[in-house]
């Protein structure tokens, strides 16, 4: 199609996927506020009517009721709860989350020091699982009803049946008291060092990755069966789109894949 004076590519079915899952995101983001909304009021009411009273807490068993009641005061603690509920609010938005009187630093800076071990822990945790269940749910469905696909699909429901502290007890077991090639426990910021970075997060995110290996070694693999066993559209066939079989996770399948005939 030409239009002034350049050519527009005609609108195929990949952009009408890809605009449906794009709509689909966003109903999905904008359904998180009303949920975020309730857990917010829920952990408020589930803090502010707990039976014991914070003010006296701080204030300690040697305070009196004029201390208390002043601390009471300072923490707004004295004021309607529904007015409580909206300055709460207002100053979680605002990124004030307040004091933790156990380690007498602001929350937000507790956050920061620990917002560096949970990214990392979780950034290996996805790389194990998506490098090592792709290729293992690939390889089940090719050698489908072989003894690699019962390996496969057994490991699967051991992924599953475990606990996740029986695995990192084996885990270290093995890795770090019988061959003594990973440390036990600790975290080393990547700053002092990539290697003791890696080091320190390979034993975590193996026993973490276990359950995610399982799930998505099961999806890869039903995915694949069921695409290796679909008829394509001869349409599409005629029009030149080879006839290639993409075996992907379910939600990227569905855009990829051409509509089934009639």
């Amino acid at each position: 199609m030409v239009t002034g004076g350049g050519f527009r590519r005609p609108f195929r079915f990949e952009d009408r996927a890809f605009m449906s899952m794009y709509g689909y995101l966003l109903r999905r983001l904008l359904g998180t506020i009303p949920v975020m909304l309730v857990v917010a009021l829920f952990i408020f009411l589930m803090l502010r009517l707990t039976p014991s009273d914070p003010a006296a807490i701080i204030a300690g068993d040697n305070a009196n009721a004029e201390q208390v009641a002043s601390i009471r005061s300072q923490l707004g603690l004295d004021r309607p709860m529904a007015e409580q509920f909206f300055i709460w609010s207002g100053k979680v938005l605002s990124g004030d989350f307040g004091e933790s009187f156990f380690f007498k630093k602001t929350v937000a800076s507790l956050i920061g020091e620990r917002i560096e071990p949970t990214l990392s822990l979780a950034f290996f945790t996805i790389l194990i699982a998506v490098l090592v269940a792709v290729p293992l749910g690939v390889l089940a469905a090719h050698r489908h009803g072989s003894w690699v696909d019962r390996i496969v699909m057994g490991f699967s429901v051991l992924g599953f049946s475990v606990p996740v502290f029986v695995i990192g007890y084996l885990l270290i077991y093995l890795f770090a008291i019988w061959l003594n090639w990973l440390p036990v426990q600790g975290y080393q910021r990547i700053a002092e060092g990539v290697g003791g970075w890696v080091q320190r997060l390979i034993l975590p995110s193996l026993t973490l990755s276990v359950i995610y290996v399982a799930l998505i070694a099961r999806m890869t693999r039903t995915s694949m069966l069921e695409v290796l066993s679909e008829d394509y559209n001869p349409h599409r066939t005629g029009q030149g789109a080879e006839r290639t079989h993409r075996a992907v996770p379910p939600c990227a399948a569905q855009r990829g894949r051409p509509p089934s005939s009639p």
